[in-house]
């Protein structure tokens, strides 16, 4: 009987070791779940403060990309400026030519023979044309004739006015012309 009663009692502590180390395994295998979540939410904090990290990114290098574009544009509009202005300058560069030229052989020419005599186009030699009835009043006409045809015409400062036959109604003419011209251009 005692025997009997060893064996029981080892088998109840053996029973009661067995359910203590399921317990400890249970424990254990609790702690472990819950390391595993905690990393998990850890790790899913990295990855939201990553995406917001990459967003601002994003918002930062199209703020970036915005101010290079208004950077370009404020560099481009001074060279417009420059090249209006570069522009100007041929159009008077090849108005003065153009007078030295009537200078020399006074007289009265088309815009097909100003084309010519220039290089230019016929766009071009218009607006040449205007510009140097404009700086030289005196001598320099600009006359329209049939079919819209324009004239210039160099007269020295030795001729007469009265041997032109200009009148008053010439400088209504003028006017006319002036504004087809603006027209035309």
């Amino acid at each position: 009987m005692f025997e009997e009663l060893l064996d029981i009692y080892k088998k109840k502590a053996a029973e009661s070791e067995r359910d203590m180390e399921e317990a400890q395994a249970m424990i254990g295998l609790i702690m472990a779940v819950e390391n595993m979540s905690q990393m998990l939410s850890s790790k899913q904090q990295d990855v939201d403060l990553l995406g917001r990290l990459i967003d601002q990114v994003d918002h930062l290098s199209k703020e970036v990309a915005d101010l290079r574009s208004q950077m370009k544009t404020r560099q481009l509009r001074p060279t417009t400026r420059a090249q209006k202005g570069n522009e100007g300058k041929a159009l008077d560069n090849h108005t003065k030519t153009l007078i030295d030229l009537m200078k020399e052989r006074p007289g009265r020419y088309t815009t097909s023979e100003l084309v010519d005599m220039l290089g230019l186009n016929k766009t071009t030699v218009i607006s040449v044309m205007k510009r140097a009835a404009e700086l030289d009043s005196m001598h320099v006409k600009l006359t329209q004739g049939k079919r819209r045809k324009l004239y210039l015409s160099y007269t020295p400062e030795d001729v007469d006015k009265d041997e032109t036959g200009e009148s008053d109604s010439g400088s209504e003419d003028d006017d006319k012309m002036r504004l087809e011209l603006m027209a035309m251009t």
